[in-house]
């Protein structure tokens, strides 16, 4: 494995390294046929390392060649409400903002396709998706998109675009730098503009970390994210917090004139110092946080309730392997029938439909994103479920 020490995103400071997590489930998007093979998923480490000068946040013992990305891995959020809702925002943000209508949107990690379908059919555009873990109709699409099942090819085969987005995947790449170059160069001299959006490590640090994962190589605050996308050579529009904090975008562009975007000043060495008061407490905080809910869950039982966990997402992977790696929760749901009778990794919970709930006897549900309270609270009355709903 090549160790990674100096910083991808400002590339002047060597890591320093803060938090030692142990071992954590490589594929959180994995859900298993059997518990035996959830079980036999395998463990990676997380040594994270933070930049001095830009706060940029890397696991420095991540080994790529042991994730391999394909159509088996559900991580779509698009089953929520409120995703949804936050997802058709941003493509009327999108449309507002850039000239999208006739344009070329090339999206990078498309996942099943939904974003780019709405962006195409909103703003009358064309798009072209790619993604390892896109499992449906191969080609052209009736919204205007057309999608490839596998990794963008960035090279001299990438058609030309106008528009280019990446939700959530730009912090899987193990040299985010070098994505960002090479995009650079295929804009060549035309006029391109774009979307990343990350977890936002501004919340990641500084809460326990569910979202701190195998999978993500990178994690970006305000001004890191800047940092790596100015030094690949673009221009930054705009950027700035979303879904209650939890993801960061930034928007960019190459060749074209006129202000930016946004009139809003751009995160400097404020929000350095922000991110590294977080970094600096974020190692006891994840380790009292896992305490405090193996206490609780444990509690709980003890007086003859039911506790259950509400989301079998990534964050929900990470929390039940930090939390209840013993599998003491009555049950695991979610509301993607894609993953109900099937096994997560490492601890090997099942997950069931929400409404395998309603005989349960629960009087505690857990959940790992505050984003999703709301729904969630709403299903649980639907289904007459009288628990409590805790935030983990």
């Amino acid at each position: 494995m090549d160790l990674v020490t100096r910083c991808s995103a400002c590339g002047e400071g060597e890591l320093v390294p803060f938090a030692d997590l142990g071992t954590i489930p490589v594929f959180c998007g994995v859900h298993w046929a059997s518990r035996d093979e959830a079980l036999a998923s395998p463990l990676g480490r997380m040594e994270l390392s933070y930049c001095p000068s830009c706060a940029y946040v890397r696991n420095v013992a991540f080994e790529p060649e042991l994730l391999h990305y394909d159509t088996t891995m559900d991580t779509n959020l698009h089953h929520s409400p409120a995703f949804q809702s936050f997802s058709a925002e941003l493509v009327k943000h999108l449309t507002e903002r850039y000239p999208l209508r006739g344009a070329t949107v090339l999206d990078i990690g498309c996942g099943q396709g939904e974003f780019l379908r709405e962006l195409c059919h909103v703003a009358g555009a064309r798009g072209i998706g790619y993604d390892a873990m896109y499992a449906g109709p191969v080609g052209p699409d009736p919204s205007g998109a057309e999608f490839h099942s596998g990794h963008a090819p960035l090279d001299g085969t990438t058609p030309p675009f106008d528009f280019v987005t990446s939700r959530h995947w730009f912090e899987h790449i193990d040299d985010p730098y070098d994505f960002l170059v090479t995009l650079r160069t295929l804009a060549g001299d035309r006029p391109v503009r774009g979307y990343l959006e990350v977890p936002d490590a501004c919340y990641d640090m500084a809460t326990a970390g569910w979202e701190v994962i195998y999978p993500h190589v990178s994690y970006f605050d305000a001004y890191s994210l800047r940092r790596i996308v100015e030094r690949a050579g673009w221009r930054v529009e705009d950027t700035g917090p979303l879904f209650q904090g939890m993801f960061r975008f930034v928007e960019f562009s190459a060749n074209v004139s006129g202000p930016p975007a946004s009139t809003a000043p751009l995160p400097g060495a404020d929000a350095v110092s922000r991110q590294l008061e977080a970094i600096r407490g974020f190692g006891a905080r994840h380790f009292a946080e896992r305490d405090k809910w193996r206490t609780l869950i444990a509690d709980r039982i003890a007086d003859g309730d039911h506790p259950v966990l509400w989301g079998a997402g990534s964050r929900g992977v990470q929390f039940l392997h930090l939390a209840d790696p013993d599998g003491k929760l009555a049950a695991v749901v979610d509301v993607n029938s894609r993953k109900w009778g099937r096994f997560l990794p490492v601890t090997g919970h099942e997950v069931t439909a929400p409404s395998t709930l309603a005989g349960l006897g629960t009087r505690t549900v857990i959940i790992t994103n505050p984003a999703y309270r709301d729904e969630i609270g709403a299903t649980l009355r639907d289904l007459g479920v009288d628990a409590e709903l805790l935030v983990a």
